[in-house]
């Protein structure tokens, strides 16, 4: 009889245990609420600077890229006029991305940091509205979600990058705020609609003027409001009179659509059914965990009876369909794209189809606002978790790696991809072959390119390499650095000739490097370097080297502020690699400038 009294003693011990556990859980989870639903923009605030010291911190300091150093060079066109015809015959976008980096140097001067700043305050402004416009419709705390969520993807790293897709983004989400204000307010409400208007076309203006590919934003605003229009059977002409103004704005587009139709683009980075899946499963690898989270909450948390009706701000059946349909309509952006450009022939890459971010960080949050009628304690353990998988899969993966690197690789993976899915990479390409090429003994990391060969010339296998090493090199590397151009074995080897038109390019880019033909180069130097990836999809280099029966000859691998990484190949080329009357053809240069 002791015993059992003892035990029951114990199971109530224990139980007394558990429910106190729950208690001071929950009530963690609302005075989290509390905190930010009383102190939103200071938390939004703190959150905001945490994720820009875990994603962008290095943004003053890393190399410009390729594509960043055409942003960099056209902002210091020697004037406004020159900007502009730089703008559509050489990088193909619409202005206002050079013209705000101009400002940023006329203010700071031409630094890195300062031609990435425009587009990282885009970025923080785009975080801001979401913020914003989640908080108007349901709680400060759902706003926070929302942000978590755009900051948990490695897409952010679009925030430190000097190339517009972060002004899509702002533009994008401040259309949406604008917007999503003028419906909710309705036509016979002149108040929250005279700031909105201006507001949305304003938005619209610079989102059209920022990237080309912002007319599938546009179009995404302009079925919502058809949406719209059949549920009510009335039209919002003003509205309709905002969203169709600045597009006078696709008028700028013709030369730049003119100009890229004469490039060929290679292959492998066509719009293909794996490159679309790739770009989708590369957000939901990130996350599973809080994804996870909001489906079962959302899912299980009305049965549960927990819900407190009444307690969402009111929204119209009409402005919920209306909304559903434009985030749906951003979420099959990279869709639209990839169907266009791959009918078209030209290269597809995840940025082209930025906008979905927007869905995909607005949505969950609103989901489960809705489903939980904007309850606390889920919305807190959802936050929750987003902050740990964001430190997670940023600076803490590295440590948990050291924790359990004890234990077998299988159960370490295990332990990994319960934080982060695996990676789904796309189609490897076929290793290079290895009878024609020989390795020295000795080859190995490079970090000094000066000190290998000194009295030879180094020849990038893509413009990637060539403008990046053009940027970052001394003035005695530069004097040794070629790009060569060719091309017929451009287009017969990659058939990509996006850097065939470099010559012309350094007419009104600072390169310091030289660009020659194929051929009089290879009759002046027999011998020279190549640094580059053998199997790099724009290299043709490399490629013809080997073909035309070159010795190709691996003296380490070069990896510092480059693109491309690859190998140091020394080349020996035979004499009869070119007929004559190519190399007496030499270069056939035409003036860029007029």
């Amino acid at each position: 009889m002791g015993v059992l009294v003892q035990n029951r003693a114990v199971q109530s011990s224990a139980a007394n245990r558990r429910d106190l556990s729950r208690f001071f859980s929950v009530r963690m989870l609302r005075a989290i609420a509390r905190l930010i639903d009383s102190y939103p923009w200071t938390v939004y605030l703190l959150v905001t600077m945490g994720c820009c010291w875990i994603r962008v911190g290095a943004f003053a300091t890393r190399f410009l890229d390729h594509d960043e150093l055409y942003s960099f060079y056209i902002a210091q066109a020697s004037s406004l006029k020159q900007l502009f015809y730089l703008t559509q015959t050489v990088d193909l976008h619409p202005p206002l991305s050079y013209l705000l980096i101009r400002l940023s140097f006329t203010v700071f001067g031409p630094t890195t940091w300062a031609c990435r700043l425009p587009f990282l305050l885009a970025f923080l402004c785009t975080t801001a509205a979401l913020f914003v416009f989640v908080r108007r419709l349901l709680s400060p705390l759902y706003g926070v979600i929302t942000v978590l969520f755009l900051w948990c993807v490695p897409y952010t790293h679009f925030a430190a990058e000097a190339r517009p897709y972060s002004l899509v983004l702002c533009f994008t989400s401040v259309m949406l705020l604008s917007w999503y204000r003028c419906i909710s307010h309705g036509e016979s409400s002149t108040g929250g609609r005279r700031a909105a208007l201006p507001a949305l076309a304003a938005a619209e203006f610079g989102l059209l003027l920022s990237h080309v590919l912002g007319v599938f934003s546009v179009a995404a605003f302009a079925g919502a409001e058809l949406v719209r229009f059949l549920i009510r059977r009335k039209q919002d002409r003003m509205l309709w009179i905002a969203l169709l103004i600045p597009c006078a704005s696709v008028l700028t587009y013709f030369p730049l659509i003119h100009s890229g139709s004469t490039i060929l683009f290679t292959e492998k980075y066509r719009a293909t059914p794996a490159r679309l899946f790739h770009l989708y499963w590369a957000y939901l690898t990130w996350l599973p965990i809080p994804l996870a989270c909001v489906i079962l909450l959302a899912a299980l948390w009305p049965k549960a009876g927990k819900s407190k009706p009444g307690t969402v701000p009111s929204i119209t059946p009409t402005a919920l369909r209306s909304l559903s349909f434009l985030l749906f309509a951003f979420a099959m952006v990279p869709l639209g794209v990839g169907a266009i450009f791959a009918r078209t022939g030209v290269a597809f890459f995840d940025r082209y189809g930025i906008v979905f971010l927007i869905s995909m960080a607005a949505t969950p949050a609103l989901l489960l606002g809705l489903r939980t009628q904007c309850n606390r304690v889920p919305a807190s353990l959802v936050a929750l978790v987003l902050g740990a998988v964001l430190v997670f899969n940023t600076v803490g993966k590295a440590w948990f790696i050291e924790q359990v690197s004890i234990a077998p690789p299988k159960v370490a993976e295990m332990l990994i991809h319960l934080m982060s899915l695996p990676v789904v990479g796309m189609p490897k390409t076929p290793p290079a072959p290895i009878h024609p090429i020989l390795t020295a003994p000795n080859a190995g990391p490079v970090r000094d390119l000066d000190a290998v060969e000194p009295d030879i010339p180094i020849v990038a296998n893509t413009g990637l390499t060539f403008l990046e090493l053009d940027r970052e090199a001394d003035d005695t590397l530069a004097t040794r650095l070629y790009l060569l151009n060719d091309i017929s074995a451009a287009t017969e080897i990659t058939h990509d000739t996006v850097f065939e038109n470099y010559a012309r390019l350094k007419q009104v880019f600072p390169i310091r490097g030289r660009v020659d033909p194929f051929c009089p180069f290879i009759a002046q130097h027999h011998e020279f370097l190549v640094v580059g990836d053998y199997n790099h999809a724009q290299g043709w280099l490399l490629k013809k080297l080997d073909r035309d029966g070159a010795e190709l000859r691996i003296l380490g691998t070069y990896d510092d502020h480059t693109t491309e990484d690859g190998h140091i190949y020394e080349v020996t080329v035979k004499s009869s690699t070119c007929p004559p009357q190519a190399v007496q053809a030499g270069p056939q240069v035409s003036a860029l400038m007029r």
